[in-house]
């Protein structure tokens, strides 16, 4: 896609991803297993088929509670991943 990244990602159960935020626009799917995640301060459990919205520039972290498999979808173009 010229205008969006797509990244999918394999996590270890109890791997964490520390609070940040970027410019681009965010959107997170679950594939496979249980993943906690902070959007704003506020910590949800989320599962396969589950979606995130996340806008630019929210701050957000993350914690898998069991072996994950994540997509990410970014618009614009995540250019440290091309």
């Amino acid at each position: 896609a010229e205008t969006m990244s797509i990244a999918f990602w394999e996590v270890a159960k109890n791997a964490t991803v520390p609070e940040h935020s970027h410019k681009n626009e965010q959107v997170m799917q679950v594939l496979e297993g249980e993943f906690e995640f902070t959007l704003d301060g506020v910590t949800k459990l989320y599962g396969p088929g589950d979606l995130v919205v996340i806008a630019p520039h929210q701050k957000h972290s993350g914690r898998a509670l069991s072996p994950c498999k994540l997509m990410d979808v970014f618009s614009p173009v995540r250019e440290e991943y091309k």
